[in-house]
């Protein structure tokens, strides 16, 4: 929540009239760990709306303008957030809520899928996981069920495939993991899996993820002409399924450069699904799509693409 305070810095440097009831801050640009930089540098950014000496709105955009999460603070020096803070898919539907007292997540937090049934559901104490938690698949069978004891996952905890079959079953003590086994879909123990979580796997590696984006961007015409160069930042779910979705631009350069890394990153082809306790699992990346072309006697090439990385910073069942 860094930044909230330099608009009201300036308006009493400069002299300027205090800002009455109902209006709204400047906004203030921010990065993926939520600090405040210049725009080129940012991932998104924020808006504060003064309700009262007491509350202040907060809303919080992608740079395309789409609304990722509003709610509400106590005081702006420093920020402190108090009441429901809500977080939405870019169709507007709710992704996930939770309230906040004193700056800290307190209370039932609940998440949902985009066609509004829930995903996941539990408490928080004072920013700390607390007592049952539980999560669903989308065709609504369990998908795991288990404990917090003071903000760590403690005692047994269970996993289930979207059949109602056992995925896994793990005891922790505090956090600290006991023992663990994992279950073939016919009820069968299985052995040799030592990671809890794996990322999707794209045919032929990561290499073959950045050649295929290499071979795949075209450099728009227009864009060449204006000499427009730079990355546009791209985010992509790859599904239970393996195949990648909601895909949107959340920094981008102009609209035939993020018209085409967005069709880049929906023209992927299937990956092979994450797992998170054996279990496919959507995840979600960022990918920098590059457009500053080499001229050279062959023609235009790109310099070489970064890899994807995970977006988890942005992730609405993250603790607070």
């Amino acid at each position: 929540m860094k930044g909230l305070l330099v608009a009201v810095l300036l308006t009493a440097w400069m002299g300027l009239p205090v800002w009455a009831h109902g209006q709204s801050l400047p906004a203030v640009y921010l990065n993926a760990r939520d600090e405040e930089t210049v725009p080129d540098s940012a991932t998104h950014y924020r808006v504060v709306d003064l309700l009262s000496d007491t509350e202040f709105g907060v809303r919080e955009y992608s740079l395309v303008g789409m609304l990722l999460l509003r709610g509400t603070l106590s005081a702006i020096e420093p920020p402190v957030r108090n009441g429901v803070f809500t977080w939405l898919y870019p169709t507007g539907a709710k992704a996930s809520e939770v309230p906040f007292r004193d700056n800290k997540a307190h209370g039932l937090f609940v998440a949902w899928y985009e066609d509004g049934r829930v995903r996941s559901r539990g408490e928080y104490e004072l920013g700390q996981r607390v007592g049952p938690w539980l999560s669903v698949h989308r065709n609504g069978q369990k998908r795991s069920e288990g404990r917090y004891q003071q903000g760590h996952p403690h005692g047994e905890w269970r996993y289930y495939y979207d059949t109602g079959q056992l995925s896994a079953i793990e005891r922790l003590y505090t956090g600290r993991t006991l023992n663990l086994t994992y279950y073939l879909p016919d009820g069968a123990a299985l052995a040799g899996i030592s990671q809890k979580r794996e990322p999707p796997k794209f045919p032929g590696g990561n290499a073959a993820l950045l050649r295929h984006i290499d071979q795949a961007t075209v450099y728009p015409k227009e864009a060449r002409r204006r000499n427009l160069t730079g990355q546009v930042f791209v985010n992509y779910t790859v599904g239970e399924d393996g195949r990648v979705g909601d895909v949107r631009v959340v920094r981008g350069l102009s609209p035939e450069l993020d018209n085409e890394a967005r069709r880049v990153v929906a023209g992927l082809p299937a990956f092979q699904p994450g797992r998170e306790y054996n279990l496919p699992t959507a995840m979600t990346f960022t990918l920098a799509i590059n457009f500053t072309p080499t001229f050279t006697l062959l023609g235009n090439t790109l310099p070489p693409q970064g890899p994807p990385i995970e977006a988890r910073a942005s992730n609405p069942d993250a603790n607070f």
